[in-house]
């Protein structure tokens, strides 16, 4: 069904926000209780930023998270069409359509494996594929690296 090709957005954005939350919690933490020296203010202003920040996205993420799934449920579409969608499938499944017979209707082709193709030009031939530049043999040491 293509109504369900596209999931909510909502799980993956709550688990990256948990998830970037949590590691910047964890290493201002980390960073702050492994300090020898007192910190300075313009230090704990940046720990406890940091810190309120992970918290502040650790709290967004679980709330992105209920929401995603509360928007999960309400794209599914109704049991009715479900249905109604599995007995059209059924039928198609079924049905298959009919399939031209290999061979009808094929392009011609030249001698070098290309099209032929009308000129649109009277008295002007189409064009043809130029011949293709044998590669030197093993071994062969080029001087000019532009030419095979």
């Amino acid at each position: 069904m293509p109504m369900l090709s596209q999931p909510s957005f909502g799980p993956r954005t709550a688990l990256i926000y948990v998830t970037g939350g949590t590691l910047s919690d964890v290493w201002t933490l980390v960073w702050y209780f492994t300090r020898a020296e007192p910190l300075s203010s313009s230090g704990q202003f940046w720990v406890i930023g940091l810190a309120l920040t992970g918290l502040t996205l650790i709290t967004l993420g679980l709330l992105l998270g209920r929401l995603g799934r509360s928007a999960r449920a309400a794209e599914l579409p109704p049991a009715e069409a479900i249905q109604a969608e599995a007995a059209i499938q059924q039928t198609a499944a079924a049905n298959p359509p009919p399939v031209a017979a290999p061979g009808v209707g094929a392009v011609p082709m030249n001698g070098h494996g290309g099209m032929v193709l009308p000129s649109t030009t009277p008295g002007v031939a189409p064009a043809v594929a130029p011949a293709a530049v044998p590669a030197p043999p093993a071994g062969t040491v080029l001087t000019n690296p532009q030419v095979r």
